[in-house]
């Protein structure tokens, strides 16, 4: 691919505002680079049990419907390597990994390859706010030649699914919780996180304690947790709160 053709197509997406439109430039994209499919499938850490996900993805729909009606996703190997791992991966070579080289994995990939998903290429992405994604492209050949076809748009698929998660995060959080947080509700927050009781917080940022609570309170509410230590919780896992590195 020309690279000033891919710097404009990284440009494009910045001024992109709805999932359709996503969409398209997926399309355009997977089209320059002569791979027939993609999805970029973003899991956010609202709920540790039960997850919600976000899916832009050109895949059969007879394949898509399947997968989520049947929790496929449960023997699915690349939603296991993403769960652990950060470098991208080529599904062939992920099938001869000791952990995933087993009858499940097999079975699965087997099916997959009915509806033209023979090999693909998988990119696990992580953000600061705790959310992370796969973006895969795949392909109806499995041969070396398809082999070395993934291989070499690993770098540009690897850029592209990094910016397609910001700006997909973006359209979908325009409203995010840790904007909803008023600064004193996130100064609170922290010192919670660092296990600081009301009183000792309300030294630390010289207000009463009763203000301390009426803060954690609302910060409560507004990140939609059962009590204070789950909103600690929460606050973590969306980042929130971070490290100060400022002292």
């Amino acid at each position: 691919m020309d690279s000033n053709v891919f710097s404009q197509i990284l440009q494009n997406l910045e001024f992109l505002k709805s999932a359709e439109q996503l969409k398209t430039a997926c399309e355009e994209f997977c089209l320059l680079l002569g791979i027939p499919y993609y999805l970029m499938g973003i899991v956010s850490p609202d709920s540790l049990n039960s997850p919600s996900m976000n899916v832009l993805s050109n895949y059969p729909e007879e394949w898509l419907d399947s997968y989520f009606k049947q929790n496929k996703q449960k023997d699915d190997p690349v939603v296991a390597y993403m769960m652990n791992k950060h470098a991208p991966v080529e599904w062939n070579q992920l099938l001869q990994l000791s952990q995933f080289n087993n009858a499940q994995s097999q079975s699965f990939m087997l099916e997959a390859k009915e509806y033209g998903l023979k090999n693909g290429l998988s990119i696990p992405i992580r953000s600061s706010l705790g959310k992370f994604a796969v973006f895969s492209l795949a392909i109806d050949d499995d041969s070396e030649a398809g082999k070395r076809k993934l291989n070499d748009i690993l770098p540009f698929a690897h850029t592209f699914g990094v910016n397609l998660f910001e700006r997909q995060i973006n359209i979908t959080s325009e409203e995010s919780i840790a904007a909803k947080l008023t600064n004193r509700e996130t100064e609170c927050l922290f010192w919670a996180c660092e296990g600081k009781t009301a009183w000792e917080i309300s030294q630390i940022v010289d207000i009463t304690e009763r203000t301390v609570l009426f803060h954690l309170n609302n910060s409560t509410k507004k990140l939609g947790a059962t009590n204070r230590q789950h909103a600690v919780s929460l606050a973590m896992r969306y980042g929130i709160v971070t490290p100060n590195l400022r002292t």
